[in-house]
């Protein structure tokens, strides 16, 4: 009998590399014993869950070609941890009359024995899947206490014990820069481009990686952009793979991330990445991905009527309807309006804005109102709750008439619907109310205004930074009315 050997560990660790050499030596008796030929050693230093193990996909092509008897391996799950890889297993030995032995007794085909190979295999693939599980909390619970999951930290960080710290270097400076690049309407590649010619490292750089290169990438900077650890949260959960036998990974829903928030120093604002983050989606919907805005309100002006968005016209100052641009009257009219108006028309609203901004007696009376409000919210939700504790306490009294017999079971079971009915009508006002005082202005709101009003008034004229951290869209209508959507701050 011509023996294929096949030894296989998931690691390239010291101890594990004893286990291979300790796997071999096995099997070398083992073949001496029977009297038999070693044709080959098949050794794999991979995840048995992955079906495209180089040696693995040799051993089951030099099967098909018959150029050995049988194949020798520990056990089953040496071979394959799930299902279908053990399945087809089964197909080629039986096909091409190749026989399989595994050390643990499991699996003898010189016996006839391959009726275990699904039970086998679904057993494996189940502690594989159990692992994986054990694995993904073990991270989730590194995370929730402020430990860094990944083993280079993002840009402008760097890490200490396990956390990540700001570096005292360029780099924080430098991701401050590119948030507001992108802001300003620069493009991922545009970015990249000024931070290439100004020589700046790159993030390969700045952590000594062997294959470092000077120049930087638009995915790099949009990987920045991205990046939520900058605003002071960690994350996991972000990807995760189709299953535990395949290597291909997807991207999770963001509802699915695991975020714990205020565990390192934050470089960006929340606001500031929410802006970003918000124009990057605007962007990609319009299949704008780094492009560069040409005119000021290119990708923020739309027609009112078809939801077009608006093209600008050099010879006539301004912005026309995309739909008519393209096909005409019969699609839908101009919607002509002069930039110089729109321009106008915002520089005047924000005038308003900073107008109460300066003036602290109207400032004062804002936080007034504020207040008022929200105290107004609590109070509600005060008296909610002690009416819903109020019901809860004479439902406890009704339940212990009804166990000392002093009212019918009947009229038990009817006094509580009523009671539940009513606690259940409660509750969902008291989800309104906090849905209420959740979207309430308060004065943090007004603190985020007042920085943002100040970085508006640092810039002596109208510009995208500007139209980007405040304006969310612009309608036109067919009479030529302005319509401001305004960002929530």
């Amino acid at each position: 009998m011509r023996a294929a050997i096949y030894v296989r560990v998931s690691t390239d660790f010291e101890e594990q590399e004893t286990s291979l050499v300790h796997q071999r030596q096995f099997f070398e008796s083992y073949v001496k014993e029977k009297g038999w030929d070693i044709h080959d050693i098949y050794t794999d230093i991979q995840s048995g869950t992955k079906n495209n193990r180089k040696e693995l996909m040799r051993l089951i092509a030099d099967a098909k070609s018959k150029n050995f008897d049988v194949i020798l391996a520990k056990e089953l799950s040496r071979l394959a941890r799930n299902q279908t890889l053990a399945l087809e297993l089964k197909e080629v030995i039986e096909r091409h009359k190749v026989h399989l032995i595994t050390m643990d007794g499991a699996i003898d085909t010189t016996n006839g024995n391959t009726q275990m190979f699904g039970l086998y295999a679904w057993i494996y693939e189940q502690e594989s899947q159990t692992t994986s599980k054990r694995m993904k909390m073990a991270l989730k619970t590194k995370a929730k206490n402020g430990l860094y999951i990944g083993s280079i930290p993002p840009y402008g960080y760097q890490l200490k014990s396990g956390k990540l710290y700001v570096r005292e270097d360029e780099t924080p400076s430098i991701v401050k820069e590119i948030f507001v690049l992108y802001i300003q309407g620069n493009g991922f590649d545009a970015i990249a481009r000024i931070l290439y010619n100004r020589g700046v490292r790159t993030p390969s750089e700045v952590v000594n990686k062997k294959n470092a290169k000077p120049e930087w990438h638009g995915s790099t900077v949009r990987k920045i952009l991205e990046n939520i650890h900058y605003t002071g949260s960690l994350v996991t959960n972000r990807t995760s793979t189709i299953s535990v036998t395949s290597t291909d990974r997807t991207i999770n829903p963001k509802e699915e991330y695991l975020i714990v928030e205020n565990k390192h120093a934050a470089i960006i604002s929340k606001e500031t990445f929410e802006i970003v983050q918000q124009l990057i989606y605007d962007r990609r919907k319009k299949n704008s991905r780094a492009h560069e805005n040409k005119h000021l309100f290119t990708g923020v002006a739309y027609c009112s009527d078809c939801g077009s968005s608006l093209h600008y016209k050099k010879n006539r100052k301004g912005y026309i309807c995309g739909k008519y641009n393209k096909l005409g009257k019969k699609a839908c009219s101009d919607h002509h309006v002069l930039e110089q108006v729109l321009i106008s028309t915002i520089q005047h609203d924000l005038g308003k804005l900073v107008e109460v901004y300066q003036d602290d007696i109207r400032l004062k009376d804002l936080e007034k109102v504020m207040k008022k409000d929200n105290t107004k919210i609590e109070k509600e939700q005060k008296k909610n709750v002690a009416e819903i504790n109020k019901l809860k306490v004479q439902k406890d009294k009704a339940l212990s008439k009804f166990i000392e017999e002093e009212i019918t079971k009947e009229n038990y079971n009817n006094y509580i619907t009523n009671t539940d009915n009513e606690i259940a009508k409660l509750l969902e006002i008291q989800k309104q109310l906090e849905e209420r005082l959740k979207g309430s202005m308060n004065t943090s709101h007004l603190d985020v205004l007042k920085e943002t009003i100040e970085i508006a008034l640092s810039f002596n004229e109208l510009n995208r930074e500007t139209i980007n951290r405040f304006i969310e869209k612009i309608e036109i209508k067919e009479d030529k009315t302005i319509k401001l959507y305004y960002r929530r701050l």
